[in-house]
């Protein structure tokens, strides 16, 4: 008996030992002079709710080589990033890595590296879990090789952009079925990450257009060859698919999506939006439910007015309430109401710029203040920065302050001043308490980069327009308070 009771002791001790191993990142590049090399890591599980999940950590690369050691409870994504290069960009931003993994990436020298980054194709992995980094490596490189074929895209006709998506879609196909050893669940988060990558330029164009070619194109290309379904294997839209199942469904019901809208159609119609979503999803309530969740929690953190109480109504009346983000939805809509209504006073801050000068909101009074909230390594925030330096320098003689507020640790928001956020603004940081300051969760700040403007009086404005889709709107909202 006794003999009994030690060998379920071993199992449990064994077990639990297994349980908690480490997943490790490790990253070898060769230093070839005395630059100093820093990686960062940016991690998220998409299994932990709608904003939730993220981790990050930085270190030094020593001797070449520096590893990353964290815990992980499910698949999760990576961003690796070495001196603001990608380590996979050009390629996906973002690799699927699963508990106890132990992957290792041989880069090139820094100076191989292109403007955004390393490049996926470009690298070596091995290690413990490299089979599926591979396999997704293989597709991308195949249908790089189709992308150094294709025409410029500003001469690409919309029969063009189908036809070689269709050819690059094919390309994945064929590397998803011909690999055996990766885990089908694996196999198809890889599939979705990439055909939702290859989705966004075409879709986008989809909902510019004014061919009347493209109801014909959708369906001989997207709908007959069924290039949607893999978003709807279970589980998949808590990864990938939050943007190409949206634009599916628009394209789906409007011939000319441009006619209602285009690419603003959610934000120009939110509860015709929504109604599509539930008449659409009637029969998959879990990518329905967590689509609405994304949508309502997005759209609830850029403002709240009469249009957006409607909405959560909506919500609330047709959303499953044992949905996993349910109660994420309720949460924010509750601290919007408190503190992000139109014309309530903004938080009364005090932040430090560089020099260590504190300013405060009453150091603002009388001016409009454009508030950019970015961290270093966000793609998004990267992509602001140029558009929001030409509307700095077209009002620079207006009542306007622009303010860029990171919440990096000091040095990781130094390094990131002028890439991640325009150079123009008034440049301050979250003193050391990075997205966990007083500030960011009084605004209920959880994406990035993230806009608000703030009126003369210190009051809270209307929810600006993206300024990376609509320049002008978001101007003459500024210049009208």
């Amino acid at each position: 008996m006794k003999n009994i009771a030690l060998i379920f002791v071993s199992l449990f001790i064994f077990s639990f030992s297994f349980s908690q191993r480490k997943t490790k990142i490790t990253i070898n590049i060769p230093q070839q002079d005395t630059t100093r090399l820093q990686a960062k890591l940016f991690l998220q599980d998409p299994l932990q709710g709608i904003n939730k999940g993220y981790y990050s950590d930085t270190l030094e690369i020593k001797a070449g080589t520096c590893q990353f050691s964290f815990d992980i409870e499910n698949t999760s994504l990576v961003n690796l990033i070495i001196n603001d290069k990608f380590v996979a960009y050009p390629g996906p931003y973002e690799i699927l890595i699963e508990p106890a993994d132990e992957l290792i990436f041989d880069l090139p020298p820094l100076k191989e590296a292109g403007r955004y980054g390393f490049g996926f194709a470009k690298i070596n992995v091995r290690g413990k879990g490299s089979e599926k980094v591979n396999m997704a490596k293989s597709m991308v490189s195949k249908y790089f090789e189709i992308f150094a074929s294709d025409l410029p895209y500003n001469k690409q006709s919309l029969t063009y952009m189908f036809k070689t998506t269709d050819r690059k879609l094919n390309v994945i196909d064929s590397v998803y079925n011909e690999n055996m050893g990766v885990p089908m669940q694996i196999k198809d988060l890889i599939k979705a990450q990439l055909y939702g990558d290859l989705f966004v330029s075409l879709f986008r164009s989809c909902k510019r257009t004014e061919s009347d070619s493209l109801p014909l194109l959708f369906n001989e290309y997207i709908v007959k060859k069924k290039r949607i379904d893999v978003f709807y294997k279970k589980g998949i839209i808590k990864y990938f698919g939050s943007g190409s199942v949206p634009s599916f469904l628009i394209l789906s019901e409007f011939k000319k999506p441009i006619i209602v809208g285009g690419e603003e159609y959610p934000k120009k119609h939110p509860q015709q939006y929504a109604e599509l979503l539930y008449k659409r999803l009637k029969k998959n309530p879990e990518i329905r439910d967590y689509l609405l969740s994304d949508f309502l929690i997005s759209t609830i953190l850029r403002s709240l007015d009469s249009n957006v109480i409607s909405l959560y109504d909506y919500y609330l009346n047709h959303a499953d309430f044992n949905n996993p983000n349910f109660a994420s939805v309720v949460k924010t809509y509750e601290e919007a109401q408190k503190k992000f209504a139109v014309g309530t006073p903004f938080f009364d801050f005090s932040l430090p710029d560089s020099t260590g000068k504190i300013h405060s909101l009453s150091d603002f009074k009388g001016k409009v203040v454009v508030f950019d909230f970015w961290y270093n390594g966000c793609a998004g925030c990267k992509l602001m920065v140029p558009v929001l330096e030409g509307i700095e320098k077209e009002l620079k003689d207006k009542n306007i302050v622009f303010i860029s507020v990171g919440i990096d640790k000091k040095q990781l928001w130094l390094d990131g001043i002028g890439k991640y956020s325009s150079s123009r603004s008034l440049q301050l940081y979250t003193a050391e308490k990075t997205d966990k300051h007083p500030m960011i969760k009084y605004l209920n700040i959880y994406g990035y980069p993230r806009l608000i403007i703030v009126d003369k009086n210190g009051n809270i404005g209307v929810a600006p327009p993206d300024p990376r889709m609509n320049k002008e709107a978001f101007v003459n909202l500024v210049e009208s308070l």
